[in-house]
């Protein structure tokens, strides 16, 4: 609850029986728990288009495409609780495509989580459709989750200076304080000679820089800077998630013009090992 008595925004996670999704569930339950909010979990079923013969079938109890989802709906809620006994969730049955109706209710989540993909995705990508579209239209913060309790001793933050830059610095502060973990942050420039000698003549690197001063002076965070020109931005950004709990990252940064999302933060949702969190 906030100061006024109302309620905060909610985390809102995504559940369509898949794998990814389960993994998803269990990492939103136990960060809504850790964090004190609200916790929905979200069934979207598309069967009402195409039919209006949604059941039960006569004399067969609990049968028809109605029961089955509202069946997946309390199985994905079950799933929380499991997880975090304590945690206040609730589940919502909504009508329409996964994409649509999580961006819709990304407005009123302070989180939307969703696994890499769904029952729906092909088994050779490592991140689904539902999932890539969410992170270029969500109006909130989304966590793409691989791994439900990743192990690793940092929160991961790359910076490079753009106002989502500066947003994804104070949620991965957030998130590192959360965790009990400490806050890594890392700036990665597109190599060239004349870029590595100006990064060796400094006595500390701007861009990161600008980053410390967004940080809380309240708390006990360990922070680490991390500072490399290399050729591959997104190459550097990958390998480093290996080791941390999350890596978080502004949806778009200063070189990206037009788009919803950036080709860094396109490169790392497809590669990176563990889970991500995209701030806008």
């Amino acid at each position: 609850m906030n100061p006024a008595g109302i309620p905060a925004e909610p985390v809102i996670v995504g559940y369509d029986g898949s794998d990814g999704s389960r993994l998803a569930v269990q990492w939103a339950a136990h960060h809504a728990a850790a964090v004190g909010l609200g916790l929905v979990v979200v069934h979207c079923w598309v069967w009402p288009f195409f039919t209006q013969d949604l059941g039960p079938v006569p004399a067969v109890k609990d049968s028809g495409l109605q029961s089955a989802a509202e069946r997946m709906a309390v199985e994905g809620l079950d799933l929380a609780r499991q997880a975090e006994p304590d945690v206040h969730a609730r589940e919502r049955l909504v009508v329409g495509f996964p994409s649509e109706v999580l961006t819709r209710l990304s407005a009123g989540a302070s989180l939307l989580v969703t696994g890499t993909r769904g029952l729906g995705g092909f088994a050779g990508l490592l991140l689904g459709s539902v999932s890539l579209h969410l992170a270029a239209t969500a109006s909130c913060p989304i966590a793409v989750i691989r791994d439900d309790r990743p192990a690793g001793s940092d929160v991961l933050v790359a910076v490079d200076g753009s106002p989502e830059s500066d947003r994804a610095v104070v949620a991965a502060a957030q998130l590192a304080v959360t965790l009990h973990a400490q806050l890594r942050i890392l700036h990665v420039r597109p190599y060239s000679r004349h870029a590595a000698a100006r990064l060796a003549d400094l006595e500390s690197d701007p861009v990161i820089q600008r980053a410390l001063n967004l940080l809380p002076g309240d708390t006990d965070l360990t922070v680490i800077e991390d500072s490399f020109a290399e050729h591959s931005v997104p190459g550097v950004i990958v390998h480093h998630t290996r080791g941390a709990l999350c890596v978080v990252l502004g949806a778009k940064g200063n070189n990206t013009l037009g788009a919803r999302l950036g080709s860094t933060v396109h490169a790392v949702l497809h590669h990176a090992k563990g889970n991500v969190l995209v701030v806008r």
